[in-house]
């Protein structure tokens, strides 16, 4: 259901995947979003730069860990 409208907003694939998958899990580090996405972590580092740049996720630091939304 979602997965269609954020293809049409221009999202690829495995965006939709981080992103879905960050939504569910809330703040999260990359090992757990590419765990939950399917998806191999440099991979998944790619794409949430590439959600950052369109607006669609940040970043925060906890300690020595950061934790991506």
């Amino acid at each position: 259901m979602y997965e269609r409208e954020l293809e049409n907003l221009g999202l690829s694939e495995k965006e939709i995947k981080i992103y879905l998958a960050v939504l569910e899990l809330g703040p999260e580090t990359i090992q757990n979003i590419a765990r939950k996405a399917g998806i191999n972590r440099p991979t998944t580092y790619l794409q949430v730069e590439s959600l950052k740049t369109k607006g669609l996720m940040s970043e925060f630091q906890k300690g020595k860990k950061t934790f991506y939304f």
